[in-house]
């Protein structure tokens, strides 16, 4: 017996005979049940999943350590997130990076959608951002609690719902169109982004430009940077998602400035070749300055790695800002699918896509591309293999330029599409053929050629995947 623990006695009446089968049934009950409670607690195995309370206040985040994700933090998450209008987008990005980490991913789906500033807005999502870089964690919440999470995020995203029909219905109009409605109405499209429910959030982008208009355009949040910034992110990824025009205005003032050229001179050279021996006039004349924006984004981006390696890939702020400024210039034209006479006009408008699908793949890399990877490159493809679009006349002087085009256009088709799908079969195609059209060049001779074109580091590693596949057909 420890004596530091206190005893539990119990007293029975003892003015009867000590014998015990003479004892009432009463008394025996008694004693059966304080002798068989002992044993119980002796027999019980220590609690491997205890519970425990986060304090918000003054605790110190740090206090956040394995066996965080062992003990529940569900729990924890639940009683904590409050009226956060981003706790369904938080929910499930939890549930999504845990499962990305645990690579159970489909290769056909997205890489996820990364907001940056649900952690600037959100109190709790700053409080708990250690767990969001912890992939253990991450790994080990969904691991156990994927379908709760689920569950969760979809109630929190229905109470965020209420709450802005309830804020919109009142007879106040500055309460009903009030900056944090606006807020909490990004908050649900984001969720809706990340978890792939598209059309819900085509709704709610009608909603919150109903909201915006209101107020008397966006115009009327000048003073607010963050929200803006916040709209501006949304509009560029649902612009690609849904290959529409922006809905508002590009806050030239709150990025970086483009660099805006309308010489032949600061465009890639195959490029530049093209388009000065063209005989006919082209519609599409934007679409040059597109890839000069581009050229000077990938300069960047390249500086950037060569300083801070992948790391890069996190700081989907210093990205976005760039990336999604030309989005804008992308997306801003109507788009003309018909009535493109000239071959200028259709390679020009194949440029096009072949810089969507380069923003695309630099957004996979920073998580931020909600959508399909294989998005845009069908339809590329469809173009590169139509020879009609192509003014590839052997005989002209521009054709080994208007080759690497056609082979930058393929490479990327290839490098952004998935493994052994059949769009990656059909770029493979392609490439082999330009390449020995020119001439029987070698891979690394045509692939200076493509280098010239708008061109990154990190396209090497899924390059040599796409070589060893181009290798296959016996062209090299």
């Amino acid at each position: 017996m420890n004596p530091s623990k206190p005893q539990r006695l119990l007293w029975v009446h003892s003015a009867e005979p000590t014998g015990v089968r003479r004892r009432d049934k009463t008394t025996m009950t008694k004693i059966r049940r304080h002798i068989m409670k002992d044993i119980g607690i002796s027999r019980r195995k220590p609690q491997q999943n205890p519970q425990f309370v986060i304090e918000m206040g003054s605790h110190p985040v740090n206090s956040l350590l394995l066996p965080f994700w062992n003990q529940n933090p569900l729990s924890v998450l639940e009683q904590q997130w409050g009226m956060d209008s981003f706790s369904a987008y938080g929910m499930s990005f939890l549930a999504a990076e845990g499962k990305r980490l645990l690579g159970n991913a489909d290769a056909l789906t997205s890489e996820g959608f990364s907001f940056p500033f649900a952690f600037t807005s959100s109190a709790f999502l700053r409080h708990f951002k250690p767990i969001f870089s912890d992939p253990s964690m991450l790994k080990g919440i969904y691991h156990r609690s994927s379908a709760r999470i689920r569950v969760m995020a979809l109630e929190r995203s229905m109470g965020t719902i209420s709450c802005i029909e309830a804020n919109v219905a009142k007879p106040s109009f500055d309460l009903a169109t009030a900056d944090r409605v606006i807020y909490a109405v990004l908050s649900v499209i984001c969720y809706n982004l990340l978890s792939l429910e598209f059309d819900q959030a085509r709704v709610h982008l009608e909603g919150l430009g109903g909201v915006i208009a209101a107020r008397g355009g966006i115009q009327s949040l000048k003073s607010n940077k963050e929200l803006r910034l916040m709209i501006f992110w949304v509009d560029a990824a649902t612009c690609l998602l849904f290959n529409t025009r922006p809905r508002y205005s590009l806050p030239l003032d709150l990025t970086p400035p483009m660099f805006h050229t309308e010489s032949l001179k600061d465009l890639p050279i195959p490029l530049s070749k093209i388009l000065a021996t063209a005989e006919a006039e082209a519609q599409l004349t934007h679409i040059p300055v597109y890839i000069a924006d581009l050229s000077e984004v990938a300069v960047v981006i390249e500086s950037e790695l060569a300083a801070r390696g992948n790391a890069l890939w996190d700081d989907e702020m210093f990205l976005g800002l760039r990336i999604n400024a030309l989005v804008y210039r992308l997306f801003d034209r109507a788009r003309r699918t018909t009535g493109l006479s000239s071959h200028l006009d259709r390679t020009l408008e194949s440029i096009r896509l072949g810089v969507i699908i380069w923003i695309i793949w630099v957004k996979r890399m920073c998580r931020s591309w909600p959508g399909s990877p294989m998005a845009y490159i069908p339809e590329l493809l469809s173009m590169l293999s139509a020879e009609t679009s192509w003014a590839a006349d052997t005989a002209s002087g521009s054709s080994d330029d208007v080759l690497s085009v056609r082979l930058w256009l393929s490479v990327l088709c290839g490098i952004a599409s998935c493994h052994r799908s059949c769009e990656r079969e059909a770029a493979v195609r392609l490439i082999a053929r330009d390449i020995h059209r020119l001439n029987g060049k070698e891979w690394n001779e045509v692939m200076v050629r493509v280098r010239q074109m708008p061109w990154i580091s990190s396209f090497e590693t899924p390059l040599a995947e796409v070589r060893s596949h181009v290798q296959m057909l016996h062209v090299l």
